[in-house]
């Protein structure tokens, strides 16, 4: 897709694209694509997100609070209104030919899906791939829910073959009922599964993401093994996990919901969550014990952020767009 074509080319900076099953898409001008990460304990040191907002609508999303920098306090705004940041791939170019990454780590999708349905329309997420596929040396890592990402294959084998590259599914439960509930429209897990092993068997290194995990719904280890052996079985070369946490934008959504939909939970959640962003640290040890003794059954190591090998030279971009 050409991102200049004249159906992106519009003044002001910002309109409504196109309305559908309720959702609005918003195109809107960005001067930063390429974002510092000032977390420590995050193994990236750069973000990328195409999308402000995401259609899937996790009941559980912690960025639902990034709409309210845009004054939109209803936590449904973060799936109903999807913002566009049109011209993203030219920006990411100019930004990478005057940015020294080095050897950082650069993440896509730390926030919302880059391959949100959205994606099927605007291909921003193709066209900065395209821009990574030109330049070696990087370490990158895309974090998914959907099955959209073997579409580009070809530039991912690409970038794989020159940079250091490793996708990450995102897989709370094999439920599929449960899973239509927590991620209403977010595709079904055997369709992530199928994907990685596509993915796996071109060499590219996919991960699972256990995040978060939900207690009382997501966290029974017959249910963690199941996730764990489902990887195993597709190739995964690790597991990583998370249990929950509730940012307030986040909680509004969730607790309510949780009410709603399993109040046999509503006291739980509201004890552990009703004033605490983050999980008892004895719960989560509790989480960390079992989920590491799953995974040295299915042979995965101990967690931890994955060893990374050194990256090549990188190339610098050229300003020259040819």
């Amino acid at each position: 897709m050409n991102l200049t074509a004249p159906s992106l080319l519009f003044e002001p900076e910002e309109r409504i694209a196109e309305s559908r099953r309720g959702v609005e898409f918003v195109e809107m001008g960005v001067k930063q694509i390429l974002n510092r990460c000032s977390n420590p304990q995050m193994p990236f040191a750069w973000t990328i997100n195409p999308y402000r907002g995401c259609e899937f609508g996790c009941v559980y999303c912690y960025a639902r609070y990034t709409h309210e920098f845009l004054e939109l306090r209803d936590p449904m705004d973060f799936e109903r209104r999807i913002f566009i940041k049109r011209h993203a791939a030219e920006v990411l170019e100019r930004t990478l030919a005057r940015t020294p990454i080095g050897h950082d780590a650069i993440a896509i999708g730390t926030a919302t899906d880059p391959y949100q349905p959205a994606e099927r329309m605007y291909e921003l997420t193709r066209s900065m791939l395209q821009v990574f596929a030109k330049i070696g040396g990087i370490r990158l890592s895309i974090t998914t829910k959907s099955a959209l990402i073997v579409r580009d294959l070809d530039l991912l084998t690409t970038i794989n073959q020159q940079s250091e590259l490793s996708v990450n599914f995102s897989l709370i439960t094999l439920n599929r009922r449960l899973q239509r509930i927590l991620e209403p429209r977010a595709p079904r897990p055997e369709l992530r599964l199928r994907a990685m092993s596509i993915l796996g068997s071109a060499g590219i290194r996919c991960n699972i993401l256990m995040m978060p995990m939900i207690p009382g719904l997501t966290d029974a280890p017959a249910a963690v093994e199941n996730v764990i052996a489902a990887a195993r079985r597709h190739d995964a070369a690790d597991v990583h996990f998370r249990t929950l946490f509730l940012k307030a934008a986040a909680a509004r959504r969730f607790l309510p919901f949780i009410a709603g939909h399993f109040p046999g939970l509503s006291e739980r959640m509201n004890n552990l969550y009703g004033s605490s962003t983050y999980g008892p640290r004895a719960y989560n040890r509790q989480i960390t014990s079992m989920v590491e003794r799953i995974k040295l059954k299915y042979g995965y190591c101990r967690s931890g952020n994955p060893k990374s090998a050194p990256a090549r030279p990188i190339t610098q971009l050229s300003l020259d767009f040819g």
